[in-house]
């Protein structure tokens, strides 16, 4: 049975990878002309890109707003366990420039803030689902019946 998921999921995400693939050269194909011209400038705005999302607490803040819907900053600060205030913050408002989280001020006494993902968040999140999925199946955590997701 266990090799049997196994063998499974491995040929699903064979599918996902080659399906994934075959859209980002069709995709790149039709915004070529929009692309920047030199691999050097196109390489500055892939750091670009992936420094805003991977760098430190951005992905796990992306990752318990996806989890846990709309929440507070002290509710997202002991969800992440460990980042500071100052540092929270000045990520937060990093996400929320570039349009991935937005921030709502409620209207109550004291004025107290909840912070969500945006539908570009959102779309970010789905697209990271995939590969959380695929690294806990290869970490094993399948096999040991923990709770995934």
């Amino acid at each position: 049975m266990q090799h049997e998921l196994q063998d499974i999921l491995d040929e699903r995400f064979g599918e996902l990878r080659e399906a994934i693939a075959a859209w980002s050269k069709e995709t790149i194909a039709v915004a070529r002309p929009f692309f920047p011209r030199n691999s050097s400038e196109s390489t500055e705005l892939n750091l670009m890109i992936v420094r805003t999302i991977f760098s430190k607490w951005s992905i796990e803040i992306l990752t318990v707003l996806s989890t846990l819907k709309p929440i507070g900053f002290e509710g997202l600060r002991k969800s992440l366990k460990g980042v500071s205030s100052r540092v929270l913050s000045k990520k937060l408002k990093m996400l929320e420039d570039r349009g991935l989280v937005g921030r709502t001020v409620l209207g109550t006494r004291p004025p107290r803030v909840q912070y969500a993902l945006t539908e570009k968040g959102r779309t970010i999140a789905a697209f990271g689902e995939p590969v959380v999925l695929y690294l806990l199946f290869k970490e094993g955590f399948y096999q040991r019946g923990l709770p995934v997701c």
